[in-house]
């Protein structure tokens, strides 16, 4: 089980939206994905239509008294399922702070095998909670707006992290672009060069995604060949890849004779496709030289035998006509024969 945290510093990055977008597209490539939403206003939470049932609060939860089987709840997308905040998420941070820093991916310990990814939606701040984080996740997936400030807060993040000793792979993407600014164009190109980690695909900024607080459902389900639709599938392919859990299809070698059998049942199938070719050029061939002949032959009439000789006065005549025509073809080439 791979457990990617959807984190920043900054709000208003688009965070939950990216949270629940990629849960999906991960959940439609056939993984089996629980999303996590940590952040006491439950914006994940209301996206997927779920309503909490935690009783005794995130406090028993945390404490490994409740039973995770008893709070996650199944979504209308397949082998997507949720575990929903609630306000009580507000005390995560004092409740966290006595615990070792691996005590999120030990909460998670009991279904670690139901699931292939585990997406945690992070509130944006920087507390005890963040350190849980930053200690249990695989990677911090990190969007950030193509402005200065937004990359302030990057840089923030991994003096923190150098701060606290934690070596958590940072894969930042931007979201919310506007290709149409030139100070998205060169805040992008920048990050290229101090951020190798950083994942080549972006989220365009689009009204879609607005719309999903309207729909509550994620961008595929009501805009599938919208900008930031295909955007977020050719993200998670991008992330996927890189967490190991879709690979490219391989296929097995043959054995010796099963190469050596397949090759000489190729070889007579192209021999015979070729005699084939062949005999069909050949007869196409002589159908085609066949068809002029018929077609002389017929033009061509035998000579009558029952026309007369032609008179001598009928003879005389096409002579003169002869003459004539010759005389005016001289006239044409060289004027008149006598000059």
């Amino acid at each position: 089980m791979k457990i990617a945290a959807v984190y920043s510093i900054k709000g208003g990055v688009g965070k939950t939206a990216s949270a629940i977008n990629l849960a999906h597209c991960a959940a439609n490539s056939g993984l089996r994905v629980l999303l996590w939403d940590l952040d006491p206003q439950a914006a994940a939470t209301f996206y997927v239509r779920t309503k909490p049932k935690l009783k005794g609060g995130v406090e028993k939860l945390i404490s490994g008294k409740q039973d995770m089987s008893r709070v996650i709840r199944s979504t209308d997308y397949q082998n997507l399922d949720v575990l929903p905040a609630e306000f009580s998420y507000r005390n995560l941070d004092h409740i966290l702070e006595e615990e070792k820093r691996t005590r999120l991916r030990k909460v998670l310990k009991p279904v670690r095998d139901d699931y292939d990814l585990v997406i945690l939606d992070c509130p944006p701040s920087i507390s005890s909670l963040s350190e849980q984080v930053f200690a249990s996740a695989d990677t911090l997936l990190v969007p950030i707006i193509p402005t200065v400030l937004s990359l302030r807060t990057l840089e923030q993040l991994n003096a923190y992290l150098a701060e606290i000793d934690l070596d958590v792979p940072v894969w930042p993407f931007f979201t919310l672009v506007d290709r149409r600014k030139t100070l998205h164009k060169d805040v992008m190109e920048s990050l290229k060069q101090d951020y190798p980690l950083q994942l080549s695909g972006f989220i365009p900024y689009s009204s879609v995604v607005e719309r999903m607080g309207i729909e509550r459902k994620p961008i595929g389900t009501f805009s599938r060949n919208s900008s930031p639709a295909v955007s977020y599938r050719s993200l998670w392919q991008e992330i996927g890849q890189r967490l190991s859990l879709l690979k490219e299809p391989t296929v097995a070698p043959a054995p010796a004779a099963a190469k050596t059998a397949e090759a000489e049942s190729t070889a007579i199938a192209t021999q015979g496709a070729a005699t084939g070719k062949a005999s069909a050029k050949g007869d196409a061939a002589s159908k085609s030289a066949a068809k002029p002949a018929s077609k002389a032959a017929s033009s061509k009439k035998a000579p009558s035998t029952d026309k007369k000789p032609a008179s001598k006065d009928s003879a005389s005549k096409d002579a003169s006509k002869a003459t004539s025509k010759s005389a005016a073809k001289g006239k044409k080439k060289g004027g008149n024969l006598g000059d």
